[in-house]
């Protein structure tokens, strides 16, 4: 009698697991963002009556079982976009209201809540950046993912860049050590042959679309230049932080109550990042662009996941304006690396 088969049933990543991800972190810090601004400029109005009040964390709740549902309904790709998408505005909704989840007397405006908003916002970066990261070469996971871009061709929507993927992890796949993967890959192999001739030419999705066009004013706007724009922010920045710390030491009679009692700290990280943008602004001034690089996404990181967390609990929604400012600094700094510095050369290689 032969010995049944093992199944195997270990997690196996999707195949474009970050895309899918980025739609919903996108759309989730977009809707906390804009609940806020509309809630501030319309006096924080309320739905319901004397008795009701129909919070927004129940349209959050709802928009998350839909969201749920459609994976497990239907077997469409749109279904996973639209989960995606659905998603990150029901978490958006939700944990806007977190402030009255946490404490007895229902309080919005709990100073931690966004603070906590903010830090489960950096959580979910975290994770993206995770799934970004491309994973090591398995022939089960190739196949799964094979199956997965097959789904257009069903559609009658395969491509030429689609079909080039799938012959890629095909590759993978037959190095299985299981004669079932190696027998479908070449079953698929043989199908890809004969469709050659009937592919569609391949059309840029919204995302590849929109970094084109990114890319497209990167050109026109020039290297120099975008490198002067990182030398006038990063020395602005410098001044503006080193301003700060001399504010804070002095104990300026104006300081909030809140600050105050968190001066040390707030001493302690702002001198961390000063010190890292000094080394940031001194290098890249000097004609050290890697290291200035290194050191400037490093001060803008710290900058983001210690300094701006405790700001959101100071000082509330305020702290969104240099949050932006930021991370719109941090997305210079990292499209300078792409267009003008190879990753072997960054990475000291």
């Amino acid at each position: 009698m032969k010995d049944e088969k093992k199944k195997v049933r270990s997690a196996v990543r999707r195949q474009f697991a970050e895309n899918y991800l980025l739609i919903s972190l996108v759309s989730f810090g977009v809707t906390v963002i804009s609940i806020r601004v509309f809630l501030q400029l319309t006096g924080f109005p309320q739905i319901g009556n004397g008795v009701l009040h129909i919070a927004h964390t129940l349209w959050g709740g709802l928009l998350l079982t839909v969201a749920v549902m459609l994976p497990l309904a239907f077997a469409n790709r749109w279904a996973i976009q639209a989960s995606a998408l659905l998603s990150g505005i029901g978490i958006g909704l939700f944990i806007d209201e977190v402030g009255k989840f946490i404490t007895q007397s229902n309080d919005y405006f709990f100073p931690p809540s966004l603070a906590l908003i903010y830090g489960f916002f950096l959580i979910m970066v975290f994770i993206y950046l995770h799934f970004r990261r491309p994973g090591e070469e398995d022939p089960r996971k190739a196949m799964y993912h094979v199956l997965e871009e097959l789904l257009d061709a069903i559609d009658g929507d395969l491509d030429i860049a689609e079909a080039a993927r799938i012959e890629t992890q095909l590759a993978i796949a037959r190095q299985s050590d299981k004669g079932e993967i190696v027998t479908l890959a070449e079953a698929i192999i043989h199908y890809l042959e004969q469709e050659k001739g009937s592919l569609l030419v391949a059309r840029p999705g919204l995302r590849r679309r929109a970094a084109a066009k990114v890319d497209a004013i990167g050109q026109k706007v020039g290297r120099q230049r975008h490198r002067n724009i990182i030398s006038v922010v990063l020395s602005l920045w410098v001044i503006v932080v080193i301003g700060y710390i001399a504010i804070l030491v002095a104990g300026v009679a104006s300081l909030d109550n809140q600050i105050v009692q968190w001066r040390d700290l707030l001493i302690a990280i702002q001198v961390l990042i000063g010190g890292l943008l000094v080394v940031a602004v001194t290098t890249w001034l000097t004609g050290h662009e890697v290291v200035g690089l290194k050191f400037a996404v490093l001060g803008s990181l710290l900058s983001l996941i210690a300094l701006q967390t405790l700001y959101f609990y100071l000082s509330q929604f305020a702290a969104i304006t240099s949050t932006l400012f930021q991370l719109s600094f941090l997305f210079i700094l990292l499209t300078y690396r792409r267009w003008y510095v190879s990753d072997r050369v960054f990475q000291g290689e």
